[in-house]
């Protein structure tokens, strides 16, 4: 069954989707389908901090979680999940030293995704693992302080001309912040992937 969340977000079911942005929109989402959650079996994994996970209303819908510390255990626990749904709340520590263990973990997820379930992967930032499941996942979406778009795009175009940065070319933008749902892969090809997302 598909998940409605606010904001225009769709989660459909197996598949793997990727929110990238403020915990806000996790917490918000999660807890506007709580009667759908009631009904499914429901697993929630994070690593040794959670943003989001004080957040959620516990009286609301129950939800087991389980805590992976190196992306071995986060691997087993793929394999191991029995849920319905599974959310993953990402943290970049687990593949700073190993990078080899990326591909088998995005392999398991959508393993999971094809055979067993739905896959919801959400994280602040975009790192290297978030960029390689990207390409892996049916949705995406990606929230960001825009004029920070712009603003690291003109710096790359900059140093390619110019060499060492010496300033910021910078224009006035007056969206603070716009929500961009479903990205394409021709937006991802252009280096919308290259973003740094802020959290207000």
């Amino acid at each position: 069954m598909d998940l409605e969340w606010p904001g225009d977000i769709c989660i459909p079911e197996r598949t793997i989707t990727v929110i990238i942005g403020p915990s806000r929109i996790l917490e918000v989402g999660l807890n506007s389908c709580s009667g759908t959650m009631r009904r499914y079996p429901f697993l929630y994994v994070c690593s040794n901090y959670s943003g989001v996970l004080p957040n959620l209303h516990r009286t609301s819908f129950e939800f087991s979680v389980r805590r992976g510390f190196t992306s071995d255990q986060m691997a087993t626990i793929i394999n191991e999940c029995d849920a319905t749904y599974l959310i993953i709340e990402h943290d970049p520590s687990l593949y700073e030293s190993d990078t080899k263990l990326i591909p088998s973990v995005i392999n398991r997820l959508k393993t999971f995704a094809r055979n067993e379930g739905t896959v919801v992967v959400y994280s602040r930032y975009l790192d290297r693992f978030m960029r390689s499941l990207l390409r892996a996942s049916g949705r995406a979406y990606l929230y960001a302080d825009w004029a920070n778009v712009i603003r690291n795009s003109q710096l790359k175009k900059q140093q390619k001309r110019d060499g060492p940065p010496r300033r910021i070319v910078s224009r006035q933008v007056r969206l603070d912040q716009v929500s961009r749902p479903e990205v394409s892969q021709r937006d991802l090809e252009s280096g919308l992937a290259d973003l740094v997302v802020t959290d207000e």
